[in-house]
């Protein structure tokens, strides 16, 4: 099939089966490798999301081990801040049937904030840096690097949030370059040096750095530009009023030196204390 013709090929529509047992209720993205849908299971007599392989990377044997790399994960995996998957079809092509996510991602959410003038309460930023901490704490201890948190890959479901998009998730070592999204990737991830899992902890930073000021600490999507090997984050209290304990640690976390960020057990132990010292003023 010429390239051509296979950009015709539309996604399911409504009513037609991904595989049996689930029936398309809507096509929700196509993506560059894969297509994400809506669908009903029969089985569980509930709504559920389809991901799998879109026409145009049906021939891409990376994309597909990446695709089953990421079901045998979530299958496997069971934290609540992590998307639950349910089942995991490796052939004719992988498709991975998960939860569905309710709520609005942490993008969404921090831009609407932001839009009417206001700012997230540092307590509500404490409880998700807490939570955030705990489940990439939690997939560092399965030998896993997510290697692209960032705040369109996590859903706010009260009082939940929720990580998802494992596709790029890895063992620690060398990495192939440029992995990630580039205004959220670590430095190392950029340059392609062997990756630990500090590189999620700058995820966590990114995060939380949006989640406080609104801004992204680094913007470029410029082809072979990255910001981040350019300049230091810009401290957050700069941008915003907050106090010492959240600040530090948010810049601690967007250290270029990746053995100079703290753990994720240190960022949950700080949030935590924050939340208490909120909760139980002196």
């Amino acid at each position: 099939m010429k390239i051509g013709e296979e950009i015709k090929v539309a996604p399911l529509e409504h009513g037609e089966t991904l595989i049996p047992g689930y029936t398309v209720v809507e096509h929700l993205r196509r993506g560059k490798d894969c297509d994400l849908y809506h669908l009903w299971s029969e089985e569980r007599m509930t709504s559920c999301i389809g991901k799998t392989i879109q026409p145009l990377a049906d021939g891409k044997a990376e994309a597909k081990e990446r695709l089953i790399h990421e079901g045998k994960a979530i299958t496997r995996l069971s934290h609540p801040n992590l998307i639950k998957g349910y089942e995991l079809y490796e052939a004719p092509r992988p498709i991975i049937i998960q939860e569905t996510l309710t709520g609005e991602t942490i993008s969404h959410l921090i831009r609407n904030i932001y839009k009417r003038g206001e700012e997230l309460p540092l307590i509500q930023l404490a409880h998700f840096g807490r939570q955030l901490a705990s489940v990439v704490n939690y997939l560092h201890r399965n030998d896993i690097i997510h290697l692209d948190i960032k705040p369109s890959n996590i859903i706010s479901q009260p009082p939940l949030a929720k990580l998802f998009d494992l596709n790029l998730a890895s063992k620690t070592g060398v990495v192939r370059k440029g992995t990630g999204t580039k205004p959220y990737m670590s430095p190392e991830q950029a340059t392609g040096e062997p990756l630990t899992t500090a590189a999620d902890i700058w995820g966590i930073g990114v995060v939380l750095f949006f989640m406080a000021t609104g801004r992204r600490p680094f913007k470029t999507y410029e082809e072979n530009r990255y910001e981040q090997l350019e300049r230091n984050a810009e401290p957050v209290e700069r941008l915003r009023a907050m106090d010492p304990v959240m600040s530090s640690l948010i810049n601690s976390c967007l250290d270029k030196d990746p053995e100079r960020r703290p753990g994720s057990e240190e960022i949950f132990k700080v949030c935590t204390d924050y939340i208490s010292a909120a909760q139980h003023p002196s």
